[in-house]
């Protein structure tokens, strides 16, 4: 006896890195899409008298793959009191996510392979969302000695980079690179020159001068970019741009590929839709690294995530406690919570008004990730497993920071109403409300 799950009645099946695009209803088996047919059409001649069905009634919803974030942090080890592999996964789940890619600068940093046999430890007792862990370029993320580059590659690394610093030395930068090269493997750079951010904590502006705060320039992300592109087109490496900020270094990205390298870059959604004013206006929730920039910047941003320059959007997902901060712009660190409000936002603030396509903000979140890493996407197709989303497009949610499953509050959406919330998943075989009014929308029954 086989066991079926039958999603009927959703708006719109959504995969543009399967082609899939309009009504219809999956037949999943055992875990396993099984087929994909019109609505309304008879059963697959698999199905038998004797198996049992579930019927999802996904009436007015949106059905898309899950996603994967390429980069999130989730604290664990050394920083519970913020977020736990546990919390962390359990957000990214309540955001759609199936797959992320945790950074490495825990205490201790994950720069043995020992550490990412802890994390893969930790997130198999978590639940089923994938973390996987990119390891630190050099030991300690000091930047003064490299990582055994081999021995973290075999121990399951999905990438390396020093991100909350970067490579400066450029010696070691490039025998990172070229050691990448010749075995295949993603370098993720964080690229800001620290000596031309010095002390600054937001973006080099007028409001941010006028409120006597030391800003960061646009040349310290610019100069970074530029010289990672050259080192890497120089070794022939594989290089992607964490978090990138500025309409400069989308020009070095979009240059770059039109060269043929292969360089990519990703973008988080508070950077396209949050400005250098919000920060200023909002608070510490809003500082983050690289900062807020201005209109244009994020106009540069928009145009290279809709034409693909920019390949993926990874939320740099950062926890931090209240306590921390609540200490003022100059002693609070830098980072935002985004796992959980991802898609609302874009969906919301960038597809409603027309800025992105629905099917470019779905496919930054799960095939174009994936090429940019190296591995296989959630799909809706037959013989994918069933990593499947429902969300929202018709119901506003306001964001309370409060009921986030993020064991941190730093959310610089906080208060804001939006559309195109997640409300359930199916992950692993098991169907998982977000909402407990979901039920409304979303019911199973079951047939025999």
């Amino acid at each position: 006896m086989s066991t079926w799950q039958h999603v009927v009645g959703a708006s719109r099946l959504l995969d543009p890195g399967s082609g899939l695009d309009g009504p219809g209803e999956i037949w999943i088996r055992d875990g396993t899409i099984a087929a994909i047919t019109s609505p309304g059409a008879a059963a697959p001649a698999e199905v038998q008298p004797e198996d049992q069905v579930t019927v999802i009634d996904s009436a007015g919803t949106l059905v898309t793959p899950m996603f994967v974030d390429i980069h999130v942090h989730l604290r664990e080890p050394g920083g519970e009191e913020h977020e736990t592999i546990a919390s962390g996964a359990a957000s990214a789940l309540r955001g759609g996510y199936a797959v992320v890619y945790t950074m490495p600068n825990t205490r201790p940093t994950c720069d043995e392979p020992q550490r990412i046999a802890h994390v893969n430890r930790l997130a198999a007792e978590a639940g089923d969302v994938e973390v996987i862990s990119v390891s630190a370029l050099s030991r300690g993320l000091q930047g003064e000695r490299l990582v055994d580059l081999e021995a973290m590659a075999a121990a399951g690394a999905g990438g390396f980079s020093d991100d909350g610093a970067w490579l400066a030395d450029e010696r070691l930068a490039r025998e990172a690179l070229r050691w990448a090269a010749r075995n295949d493997v993603l370098v993720m750079q964080h690229c800001e020159d620290f000596q031309i951010t010095g002390p600054g904590v937001l973006h080099e502006c007028t409001c941010v001068q006028r409120r006597g705060l030391p800003g960061i320039p646009r040349a310290s992300e610019d100069r970074a970019v530029e010289r990672d592109v050259r080192l890497a087109e120089e070794e022939n490496a594989r290089l992607h741009i964490c978090h990138v900020s500025t309409a400069g270094a989308v020009d070095a990205i979009r240059r770059a590929q039109a060269r043929g390298l292969p360089v990519t870059g990703e973008v988080t959604p508070h950077h396209l839709v949050l400005t250098a004013e919000d920060a200023v206006a909002g608070g510490t929730d809003f500082k983050m690294k690289p900062p807020l920039r201005e209109q244009e910047d994020i106009d540069a941003l928009i145009e290279a995530l809709a034409d693909g320059t920019l390949a993926a959007v990874a939320t740099d997902h950062a926890p931090h406690s209240d306590a921390r901060k609540a200490v003022g712009f100059a002693g609070a660190p830098f980072g935002a919570i985004g796992v959980e409000t991802a898609f609302c936002v874009l969906y919301t603030r960038l597809v409603v008004p027309g800025a992105l396509s629905l099917a470019r903000l779905v496919e930054s979140l799960t095939s174009s990730p994936c090429t940019v890493v190296g591995r296989e996407a959630p799909r809706i197709a037959p013989g994918a497993p069933a990593q499947i989303n429902w969300i929202d497009i018709e119901t506003a949610r306001t964001v309370d920071r409060e009921t986030l499953v993020s064991r941190s509050h730093n959310c610089p959406f906080h208060g804001l109403s939006l559309v195109g919330w997640p409300v359930a998943s199916l992950l692993g075989g098991a169907l998982r409300a977000h909402f407990e009014e979901i039920g409304v929308r979303i019911r199973t029954t079951r047939q025999g």
